[in-house]
Parts: C-alpha cells; structure tokens; sequence
C-alpha cells in the first residue's frame, strides 16, 4: 500500500517540476521579444534627425547641421527643383510663381516663401532676394547678419563697401570685386542705420 501510494506521488512531483519547466520555458520569449521591441523603439529616436537651418550665402545657401555644425552649400546652379525642395523643407511651400522678362540680366523666374525669393534662370537657382516683412524676417548669414541688422554690427563681421552711386537707396555690397558677396539696403546712411534688403546673384533690380 506504501508503494502504491508513493508512486503517484512521485509522479505528480516530476509532473509538476515538467509544468514549472514549460512555464519558464514559455515565459521566456515574450521577455526577449519585450527588450527587442524597446530596442526597435529607441532607433527612431537615436537616429532622429537634426534640425536644419537655413541660412544666407553670397554663394547661395548655407544648410546648417545644429547638431554637428556641418553646414552644405545650396549653390547657384542647382536645379531649380532640388534647390525648390530644399528651400521648401525649411521655408514651408511656395506662396507664389512669377516671372520678369524685362530684367536687366534676361529673363528671370521666381519662386517666393514669404520674405524671401529664389531667383532662376534656364532651370537653375542664380539668385535670391529677402525683404522686410513678418515672414522669414529671422533669416540671416552664419555671421548673424539680416533684416534689422545696425551697420555698425555688420562691421564687426563682415567687410563691405556703401555703393554711392546708388539710384536705389542706400547700398552696400560685400566681397570687394570677388565673386560670392551680397549686397543690401539701409535705411539711412547713419552708423545704427538698419538693413532693409538683402541679395545676392543674380537679380531683376532696376536702376
């Protein structure tokens, strides 16, 4: 009777150690599959991308990496439609399309964001224009010069020469005779007179 009686016993124990096996066993994915999910949700978020800001260049475009410093040139003879994707992926869409026949340097097209205007000819970026005004009005050069830049601040970063021949107003150009300057308006010739235009390129400016 012993004998009969320990070997069930016996048997539930090592049926029960098999159960707490199994349990354990199939406990297990659903905890490596958890650390691979959190795995998967942390990439997105250590790959996110940087913001990029854009900036003035008397060459074109800066595109400025804010958390490397990296910065890429948008240069003038870029395609119309990548320079266009590039400026929209930071400036928002394009509020409006012209053109001028009638410029000085040939037909011009343009491409406006706001305050600010991209300037092509036969199917490439060759200039761009930035006025005063609510929008893009925080646009400016990596030396922080822009709409509402003193002239005595732009001194202290950047070389430039009052154009006094101007018919326009009162007009400034930087970089001399060399090519990659830009060119702007002040509102007076006094030394806290502020900018009130901004270019560089080519543009449709009559005089």
């Amino acid at each position: 009777m012993r004998v009969s009686f320990r070997l069930p016993l016996f048997s539930l124990l090592i049926i029960g150690v098999a159960a707490c096996d199994a349990k354990t066993t199939e406990a297990e994915p659903p905890a490596q599959a958890s650390a691979s999910d959190q795995s998967s949700d942390s990439k997105p978020e250590a790959a996110a991308a940087a913001e990029i800001i854009l900036a003035l260049d008397g060459e074109g475009l800066r595109l400025i990496n804010s958390e490397t410093g990296s910065t890429r040139l948008l240069a003038f003879g870029t395609d119309r439609g990548a320079a266009e994707t590039a400026i929209a992926a930071q400036l928002g869409v394009i509020d409006g399309r012209s053109s001028n026949e009638e410029c000085g340097a040939g037909p011009i097209d343009f491409s406006n964001y706001g305050d600010f205007t991209a300037n092509f000819q036969d199917g490439e970026f060759v200039g761009w224009s930035l006025s005063g005004g609510d929008k893009n009005a925080a646009l400016t050069t990596m030396s922080g010069v822009g709409i509402g830049t003193k002239r005595s601040e732009m001194a202290k970063s950047v070389t430039f020469e009052m154009y006094d021949e101007s018919t326009i107003g009162t007009e400034f150009h930087t970089g001399g005779d060399e090519a990659g300057g830009f060119s702007g308006l002040l509102d007076s010739d006094t030394p806290d007179a502020k900018i009130t235009d901004l270019w560089a390129g080519t543009n449709c400016i009559f005089r």
